[in-house]
């Protein structure tokens, strides 16, 4: 009698544990890796960034787009440190490095010395697409520091790069190629600031 009750839930568990499966593995991604800052100290033109993104982006998943009006999360790959903030610190290091190689290469005519002014950068668009593209759009625009006086225009920018590999790590890696590309950008057009406005 007893092996009569048992039989049904051995059966059962036995069911449920060949119809599970597997959980998923959460992987989380760096924008920025670490790099050495030594001899990068007061070298950004830029002395503060305020960032906009749009609300997709203030989450931690990776954005996928399916199609021209259709974006997806992807669940499982997630920004390891908020997205404005990796955003930031990339272009911060980016533009160090950038004034570091132009003083090193004797080029600095244009750099404005121990300079600073501040940035409003909109983003728009910072994914990759379906059809294995990463893309970085949006507008930014340089201010005095005391966020009195606008410096320049608005500054339009769109930045596509191809995907030649599967798989979130290298769409990531284009992505950090976007911010540079970015950073250079900005450091053109500030060298046509008049900072004595």
């Amino acid at each position: 009698m007893n092996l009569m009750r048992i039989i049904p839930i051995f059966i059962s568990v036995l069911l449920l544990g060949c119809n599970s499966q597997p959980t998923p593995t959460s992987h989380y991604y760096i924008l920025n890796q670490q790099l050495d800052t030594q001899g990068l100290a007061n070298l950004s033109p830029i002395r503060e960034v305020q960032l906009s993104l749009p609300e997709y982006l203030k989450q931690p998943n990776l954005v996928l787009q399916l199609s021209e009006h259709e974006l997806s999360y992807a669940y499982y790959h997630t920004w390891a440190e908020n997205l404005d903030d990796a955003i930031q610190k990339g272009l911060d290091q980016d533009l160090r490095k950038l004034v570091k190689e132009q003083i090193a290469s004797g080029n600095q005519q244009d750099i404005k010395a121990n300079t600073q002014v501040s940035l409003i950068l909109d983003i728009d668009h910072f994914y990759a697409t379906i059809d294995s593209k990463v893309v970085l759009t949006g507008s930014y625009s340089f201010i005095n520091t005391q966020e009195t006086q606008a410096l320049s225009p608005k500054y339009n920018f769109t930045f596509k790069a191809e995907i030649e590999a599967d798989g979130y790590p290298h769409s990531v890696a284009k992505m950090r190629q976007l911010i540079l590309a970015l950073a250079k950008d900005m450091l053109i057009n500030y060298q046509k600031v008049d900072v004595t406005l």
